[in-house]
């Protein structure tokens, strides 16, 4: 799967708010066999599911009691048994725009509904899932893991549907994790598994870039030697040298998208009388990719203007940088920020 024709699964969920925050699900199970595997859960349905929708297909299964639940009800031990206290499953009409949606509490089916998908009908595939998911949860898991996937921090996980690289549907479980690193960073990534073969198709971090698997935690700690700090210091030296027009011309889009915000930031350069590296740390190192690098700057400047105009005091300042590859030449400041 390419990161253009892949979408991030989690940002069309209701969870993933609460999954970049680093909020963590815990399981609601105290038993370590509570409920059902997630094997055992699409067949307890299907009866059901084929009676209504003749050639039913497994499209959703999440370890929760309702729909839209943020609380996981996995067992102490589903990495090992499976299971989970409780199982939310949706089936879909491959003829029709339907599907049904069942609540599992325990080793019984709490409810059952029939709802009207917000897609149209679409090709569904003979080797797609229907009486129970090709992969278990814990399979699909034990793959993650072997590619470096932290499941103490894992924040959710589910079977559905996404893209692949010729932009058509595939099965796959879905595993997220805010994993608090010995640097004391954040890392925030998506593992996805395909549902029919078990094999991990890839992990994403929270800007939906492909990470280098397996994982390696020591790698994305260490100091980059290749870098573009040149870049960085070119910026500053021209605020530094009295071309701060050039400084503008180095700004990403995102950050100077229009030449209302151009002029705003050239007001804000201009303003410095003088301007002193004083030095340079690389940051954030788990974030760094080869889309994109943080540094901690130490300015020493000198302004005429107010601290509340443009946020520079007399002094030495701190400034958070992001530089991206954008356009030809060099990296460009995504984000000049007062805190990381």
């Amino acid at each position: 799967m390419t990161t253009r024709r892949l979408v991030v699964l989690c940002l069309l969920l209701c969870v993933v708010s609460c999954s970049l925050a680093g909020c963590k699900r815990t399981s609601g199970s105290p038993s370590q066999t509570a409920g059902l595997t997630s094997v055992e859960a699409a067949e307890l349905v299907w009866p059901e599911a084929k009676k209504n929708f003749g050639d039913a297909v497994l499209w959703r299964l999440a370890p929760v009691e309702e729909r839209d639940s943020l609380t996981m009800r996995l067992a102490s031990d589903w990495q090992d048994s499976d299971r989970s206290a409780a199982w939310f499953v949706w089936y879909a009409d491959p003829v029709g725009e339907n599907w049904m949606m069942f609540s599992i509490k325990g080793n019984t089916i709490a409810s059952t509904d029939i709802g009207t998908r917000s897609f149209s009908t679409m090709a569904m595939g003979a080797d797609w899932p229907r009486e129970r998911p090709a992969v278990a949860m814990k399979d699909a898991a034990k793959a993650a893991a072997a590619q470096g996937a932290e499941f103490s921090a894992l924040t959710w996980t589910e079977f559905t549907y996404e893209y692949d690289s010729d932009s058509h549907k595939r099965p796959g479980w879905v595993f997220s994790f805010s994993e608090t690193l010995a640097s004391g960073g954040t890392l925030t990534y998506w593992f996805f598994v395909d549902g029919i073969t078990g094999v991990v198709l890839r992990a994403v971090n929270d800007r939906n870039e492909d990470m280098v698997l397996p994982i390696d935690r020591e790698a994305l700690l260490k100091p980059r030697t290749d870098n573009h700090e040149k870049d960085l210091r070119q910026f500053f030296g021209f605020i530094s040298t009295g071309q701060p027009e050039w400084a503008v011309r180095q700004l990403a889009y995102a950050a100077s998208p229009d030449e209302a915000t151009a002029q705003r930031w050239l007001a804000n350069f201009q303003s410095l009388s003088a301007l002193t590296v004083v030095s340079v740390e690389q940051a954030s190192l788990e974030q760094w990719t080869a889309e994109h690098e943080f540094y901690k700057v130490t300015l020493d400047v000198k302004t005429s203007e107010s601290p509340e105009k443009y946020g520079w005091d007399n002094g030495r300042s701190v400034r958070w940088v992001e530089l991206i590859p954008q356009g030809g030449g060099s990296w460009k400041v995504a984000a000049l920020s007062l805190s990381p």
